[in-house]
């Protein structure tokens, strides 16, 4: 800071200051000028050129009226010579003609610009002519038509610029014959146009020049050129134009001096300015330089007021006061800060550390247990249907239910557990062990505990659960990532075993979550290249052994695998979204195919397509079956959809809404696996379902199995109660099917009754039962 000063301080420094203040006004006056001289001149020009432009049009239009008075001159005084006495005498006495017309051509020829005159008889031939010239007039077509018609014609003469006029000459009302008189127009014009000494003038008759006037090749001009108008008729007739034309440096040289007064007004104007900056330059610096001086003087102090009684005043007392908001303005720095440095750790939500903060702690941990002995366990924690109650109810409502569950994981921990939030619902312990792992254990039940209580809000209780995974250093990882990794790897086995528990890694887990990624990973390329197949199993009524429907399940054409089933890699997607993207790719061919065989004529019956949990939970799910059923032209009727007794429970209150339109748009609903899940008979009859299938762990022991028999009697007779239709799974034998037709069941589905086989194949068997017949033995 003080060398700033020292620079500023000095002379050539305060000479800098005023030079370059000189610079800038006289820069600008000048620059300020020239923009000002280029604008007045550009603007004067065209001005100039507007008024050039409009005298020369003007000065054309009174030569082309002046040449227009002096042609109808011409023509009215040839009418008059040619009806003079002697003229007429001449025409037919030649003694007349040597006496009278030489004195009567003279007198007419006196201002005329005269070039020729030539009496002509009926025939055209000249009996007098004033000039030695003798044209042949009688192959004129002009000439015929001026002594057949008896009026007056004019025309130009090519090739010589003579304006040639034809006046008839009658004896007693008969036409004798005419008086031709030629004029030479380069005389006319020269005499009587107005123009300018420098100006030029040309005439144009059909296109070709006839007069040209003073024009220079050399010089440039404004022109303009006027058309012959009914102001001017008898030019009309000689379809003759002008052309005049000014020499442009007539206005250029206007312009230029302009100019030149304008950049020495300027000049004068910069060099008046610079004078005047250079003085309030030096009115400024001044005082400046001593304000400089006395706050240089007292810079631990406030600063004095000069007494100058001025703006320096002013910013003396803003110097003091400047002074005291630095200090504040440090002070509240200081608290932004450490809410940052809190904030860049802490997760805003919960309060709790966050990843970042967890990341630079176990970083510290390993590096402190790395010389001893210490084992210390990282517990991942997941929440179960997190997402499921977020979607479903909002993020208000998942916000709050995270600040529940942090709290609640707050008071089940101690001082060598260290809790954070990893992001959505995952949060993460470090526990130290140190040889005690029954501590552990007992933690980990407790937090299993507290998790599975359910959590009110509003007038709803939140069922939640966790999946936790654990891990333990230095076994299971000697690094951040692997700890991580693996705990997340034990998070997610105990998710598989139905959530709500507690994994400890082990290795073989590793191989689990390889497959897990390398089958999502060849899923959707699956989806990509179209290597889902989807085949379709046979319904039939197992009293006649008719097609009643078909059920679509996919199936997975590997390319290096071959044919593999659906229990090898559904399950292995269902927390997955590739279980929506497959789900609706089902769906879509199997209404594709349906809507095909139905427009073929052909009667398959209902297809039925399984809805996993995360399609049920989409709040999108009708508009998007809304769009497949548009697009493939399927109609609703058609289509059967299957649910699972396990997925309408996770979320009734969503569900039942979202199958009851479902229904309402016309599609069958059958729950799927009924009698292996938890649902409530409350819930049953309040469903929209047309339709139960009998799970095949039932039908598989029925025979042998009494209380499996028991069941499926239990469930058709709640279906009978119910009003709702029934379908056992996994008829393999005959026996199953005497049973179930004696129990009250007649629809089946299973290897007794037909494989699940590509469409092409049911449509060959379709074939074989257009009409209704058997098609099914």
């Amino acid at each position: 800071m003080s060398h700033r000063f020292e620079m500023l301080s000095s002379p050539q420094q305060t000479r800098s200051l005023k030079r370059r203040l000189v610079f800038k006004v006289a820069g600008f006056v000048a620059l300020a000028m020239v923009v000002i001289t280029l604008a007045v001149v550009y603007m004067m020009s065209q001005e100039l050129g507007r008024q050039a432009q409009r005298m020369l049009w003007e000065s054309a239009r009174s030569s082309q009226i002046q040449l227009e008075n002096r042609v109808g001159y011409l023509v009215e005084a040839s009418r008059r010579l040619a009806d003079n006495p002697f003229m007429v005498n001449g025409l037919i006495d030649s003694r007349a003609r040597e006496e009278d017309l030489p004195k009567l051509v003279e007198n007419f020829a006196e201002g005329t610009s005269l070039s020729t005159l030539a009496l002509l008889d009926y025939d055209g031939r000249p009996v007098y002519q004033a000039q030695d010239w003798r044209p042949e007039f009688n192959q004129s077509p002009e000439l015929r038509a001026a002594l057949a018609m008896g009026n007056t014609a004019l025309y130009m003469e090519p090739g010589t610029g003579q304006l040639l006029i034809i006046a008839p000459i009658s004896y007693y009302e008969t036409t004798q014959g005419a008086l031709v008189v030629g004029f030479d127009l380069n005389r006319l014009v020269l005499s009587h146009a107005v123009r300018e000494e420098s100006s030029y003038l040309k005439l144009f008759s059909g296109g070709q020049q006839v007069v040209g006037l003073n024009y220079n090749d050399e010089t440039e001009y404004l022109t303009t050129r006027l058309a012959a108008s009914e102001q001017t008729p008898l030019l009309a007739r000689l379809d003759l134009s002008l052309e005049a034309g000014v020499p442009k440096q007539n206005f250029d040289s206007i312009v230029k001096t302009t100019l030149s007064r304008f950049i020495g007004i300027g000049l004068l104007l910069t060099l008046a300015s610079a004078m005047l900056a250079a003085a309030i330059g030096q009115s400024i610096a001044r005082p400046i330089l001593e304000l400089y001086r006395r706050v240089r003087a007292v810079p631990y102090r406030a600063c004095s007021p000069l007494g100058t009684g001025d703006e320096l005043d002013v910013l003396a007392s803003a110097f003091d006061h400047r002074t005291q908001a630095l200090k504040s303005a440090q002070q509240e720095l200081e608290r932004q800060r450490d809410r940052f440095r809190h904030e860049a750790n802490h997760d805003m939500l919960t309060g709790l550390p966050n990843r970042f903060n967890f990341d630079q702690r176990l970083l510290e941990i390993i590096g402190r247990h790395h010389s001893g002995n210490r084992v210390f366990a990282v517990i991942f924690i997941d929440l179960d249907r997190f997402k499921l109650i977020n979607d479903s109810l909002g993020h208000s409502v998942g916000d709050a239910l995270l600040q529940t569950v942090s709290q609640r994981l707050k008071l089940e921990v101690d001082g060598r557990d260290q809790l954070f939030r990893h992001g959505g619902d995952e949060f993460i312990l470090i526990s130290e062990v140190d040889g005690d792992e029954s501590r552990l254990h007992q933690l980990l039940d407790r937090l299993i505990h507290t998790l599975s209580a359910p959590v009110r809000h509003g007038e709803r209780d939140l069922d939640v659960n966790a999946s936790i995974g654990v891990t333990f250093y230095p076994q299971d990882g000697l690094d951040a990532q692997t700890l991580v990794r693996n705990a997340d790897i034990a998070m997610y086995e105990a998710k598989r075993k139905g959530g709500a528990r507690y994994k400890l890694f082990d290795p073989s887990m590793s191989e689990y979550a390889f497959n897990r990624m390398e089958t999502e990973a060849g899923l959707r390329k699956a989806i990509e290249n179209r290597e889902l197949e989807v085949y379709y199993q046979p319904q039939v009524d197992m009293n006649s052994g008719r097609l009643t429907g078909t059920e679509a399940l996919v199936r997975w054409q590997h390319p290096e695998k071959g044919l593999v089933m659906p229990g090898a890699f559904i399950p292995l997607i269902e927390e997955s979204r590739l279980i929506v993207d497959i789900g609706e790719y089902v769906l879509r061919e199997a209404c594709r195919v349906q809507a095909a065989w139905c427009r073929a004529g052909y009667e398959p019956g209902r297809v039925s397509v399984n809805l996993a949990g995360a399609q049920l939970h989409d709040s999108g799910l009708d508009r998007i079956i809304a769009r497949i059923l548009t697009e493939t032209g399927c109609k609703p009727e058609w289509l059967e959809l299957e649910v699972t007794e396990g997925f309408i429970m996770e979320d009734p209150a969503a569900s039942v809404p979202m199958l009851k339109r479902l229904r309402d748009m016309g599609i069958s609903l059958a729950i799927d696996d009924f009698g292996t899940g938890y649902s409530s008979l409350a819930y049953l009859k309040r469903l929209p379902v047309s339709r139960l299938k009998i799970d095949q762990s039932f039908v598989r022991n029925s025979v042998m199995d009494p209380d499996d028999a028991v069941i499926i009697e239990a469930i058709i007779a709640l279906a009978g109660k119910l009003k709702l239709g029934l379908i056992a799974e996994g008829v393999e034998t005959h026996n199953q099917t005497e049973l179930l037709l004696e129990l009250g069941c007649d629809q089946a589905q299973g290897y007794l009754y037909g494989r699940p086989v590509p469409h092409q194949e049911l449509e060959l068997m379709l074939k074989s039962g257009r009409g209704g017949h058997q098609i099914v033995q």
